[in-house]
């Protein structure tokens, strides 16, 4: 069952990434599917750095860290369990456009990274309100993955 709504899941936020993509976002052409802003927490929750160049977003964007494998909740649980006792390093938060016709200018919370010390397993949690039209439980939102050594110090370079 889990596994269903994860694919539903995944459909209504490729949905979702697809709708922006019509938006010229300056003067690369590449489509950054509404990513406007990445902030940057460190493990106490204070703000250390907010990414507004579209260079860096775009790298963000292209990171691979959403390939989710096809035994998920096996995987999962794995994931999340050799993560509960490492330290936190930072938590990056992104933001994205809003693509409905009355924008009031505020973005919207696309998804939250945590990243953990000595290891390169990846807390990705997306944010409810990117799910329109229909209410998705919080533990459906999250998910563990690892990423390459190349693709951990590229994030955690955002913290500079």
């Amino acid at each position: 069952m889990k596994n269903i709504i994860l694919f539903i899941l995944l459909g209504i936020l490729t949905a979702i990434g697809l709708a922006g993509c019509g938006a010229d976002r300056g003067n690369r052409g590449k489509d950054l599917q509404g990513l406007s802003q990445i902030e940057v927490y460190s493990s106490d929750g204070h703000l250390i750095n907010t990414i507004l160049d579209e260079e860096i977003l775009s790298q963000f964007n292209d990171l691979n860290y959403t390939d989710i494998p096809s035994d998920t909740d096996e995987e999962m649980d794995t994931l999340e369990s050799k993560i509960e006792d490492l330290n936190v390093i930072c938590t990056i938060i992104s933001y994205k456009t809003p693509v409905a016709a009355y924008n009031d200018g505020s973005l919207e919370k696309l998804m939250e990274l945590t990243v953990y010390e000595d290891s390169n397993i990846i807390k990705e949690q997306i944010a409810p309100e990117t799910i329109k039209g229909g209410y998705v439980p919080k533990e459906f939102l999250i998910f563990y993955v690892t990423v390459s050594d190349e693709d951990k110090n590229f994030i955690l370079s955002l913290m500079e």
